[in-house]
């Protein structure tokens, strides 16, 4: 079998039955070009059996020869290698014959003349050879190519019409779709919904610009993530696509505890001031009276300080929070005991249990309390059930409606000398319980909290 030979040489067989004549074009080609080799000979059968045992880059054949025309050892050539280089050289040239030649597919067609023509034909040579070399790498280049992303994930091929040309064995389990169904179609007509979306406008580009498109897009109508990797090549694209719905999911379970770590630790110091001020209150009153009692809620206080700080150190390490059942009622009492002030008073009105994260449920109470108590100067709170969830209601000066769509924003506050984190803090808590939340007024004139969506125990 005919092989390419080394880059820096071109071995050229030259068939033609004069003798003479080969012997003469064999001289003039080698004369002034190093990098040519000419192998000659005068029977066409032995020509076909030479290609059989040496590296030939280029044929160089007469047309009119007695046991066989230059016609019908390109076609013999043709069925065994089909893109070796063949230059018709011929001393018998009309349009008919060149014609023909051409049909057949034959690479050049040159006629014999003077010896000027030798140059010619060795430039003709130089030429088909290179073509044919960077075709054959290209090819290497595009059979590897295929190679290495059939051993990755989903790869299929699309021709310069859109016509799917393959469609690996990843891409039949990811689609649902037989390679035997897909090869031969146009990709628009088997994936239709796949048509003027965000898929189509990288193909697009690639197929117009020539040039490789890498992108990470979600393909809403399938439902997952992918990583494109779209390369131009002669006959049209080679797509790699590679299914990214697991790691994408990954990242944004990342990018939520990094959020909620962010937000924890902004707001962290605001939940510590609260039950640090009930310590400092209780501590200066016990060193004034002589009265020990007060250093009990001195001691809460500082219970409630270090199971937040315990918190921040379970969401920093990235420790999963764990859903309980827990009691509407002993909650919100629990919360109270560190809020509590003299000056008001929490009723709660009835009970219930829902799945919830107890740390953080408490952590809900104590904002609410803390809200109505510093910025609503409300003295009496009042905890109750609803047929979905749970209010907190006060009877202070409530919240307007304008600001109602603010202040669960991060730093809003209509005091200037608190930071605003405590509705935000709610509005997170909330968040990652999936729960709904919405402000109203109270029956008292105050603010009403109502936490909705809330899953029972028994659901």
């Amino acid at each position: 079998m005919s092989q390419i030979s080394p880059r820096s040489s071109i071995h050229v067989l030259h068939v033609d039955d004069d003798s003479t004549f080969g012997e003469l074009a064999e001289t003039y080609l080698e004369k002034d070009n190093e990098a040519i080799t000419v192998h000659t000979e005068t029977n066409p059968y032995d020509a076909i059996h030479h290609l059989e045992t040496t590296p030939i880059d280029c044929i160089v054949s007469d047309y009119q020869m007695p046991e066989m025309d230059g016609l019908t050892l390109l076609q013999a050539v043709r069925d065994e290698y089909p893109n070796l280089p063949f230059i018709l050289f011929t001393g018998k040239g009309s349009e008919e014959i060149a014609s023909d030649a051409i049909k057949a597919g034959v690479t050049d067609y040159l006629q014999k003349a003077g010896t000027e023509q030798y140059d010619l034909l060795a430039n003709r040579i130089h030429n088909a050879v290179s073509k044919h070399r960077a075709k054959h790498r290209a090819k290497i280049a595009q059979d590897r190519l295929v190679q290495m992303y059939e051993q990755t994930d989903g790869f299929y091929s699309l021709d310069e019409d859109w016509t799917v040309t393959y469609w690996n064995h990843t891409m039949e389990q990811r689609t649902g779709i037989p390679a035997d169904d897909a090869i031969g179609e146009v990709f628009w007509d088997v994936f239709p919904e796949a048509n003027r979306t965000r898929l189509s406008e990288h193909f697009e580009t690639a197929m117009e610009t020539r040039k490789p498109v890498e992108a990470n897009l979600e393909y809403e109508p399938g439902g997952y993530w992918l990583e494109l990797r779209i390369h131009p090549v002669d006959t049209g694209l080679f797509i790699h696509s590679r299914n990214i719905t697991d790691e994408k999911d990954r990242q944004q379970q990342l990018q939520y505890r990094n959020e909620l770590l962010e937000s924890f630790a902004s707001t962290v110091s605001h939940d510590l001031r609260n039950p640090l001020s009930v310590a400092e209150g209780n501590l200066e009153l016990a060193q004034e009276t002589g009265d020990f009692e007060h250093l009990e809620a001195v001691a809460q206080a500082h219970n409630r300080m270090r199971n937040l700080i315990d918190e921040l150190l379970h969401a920093a390490r990235g420790d999963e929070l764990d859903l309980t059942d827990v009691s509407l009622a002993a909650t919100a009492e629990h919360a109270w005991d560190t809020v509590s002030s003299e000056n008001a008073t929490l009723v709660v009105e009835d009970d219930t249990t829902f799945k919830s994260y107890e740390s953080q449920l408490r952590r809900l109470f104590e904002n609410l309390f803390w809200n109505a108590l510093d910025h609503g100067e409300a003295t009496e709170l009042r905890v109750g059930t609803l047929a979905d969830g749970f209010y907190v209601a006060d009877n202070g000066t409530g919240i307007p409606p304008t600001d109602r769509d603010h202040v669960f924003e991060s730093g809003f506050s209509t005091d200037t000398q608190s930071p605003g984190y405590g509705l935000s803090i709610v509005a997170g808590i909330a968040d990652i319980h999936n729960w709904d939340i919405d402000i109203v007024e109270s029956a008292d004139g105050g603010a009403r909290f109502e936490i909705t969506a809330v899953t029972t125990a028994t659901e």
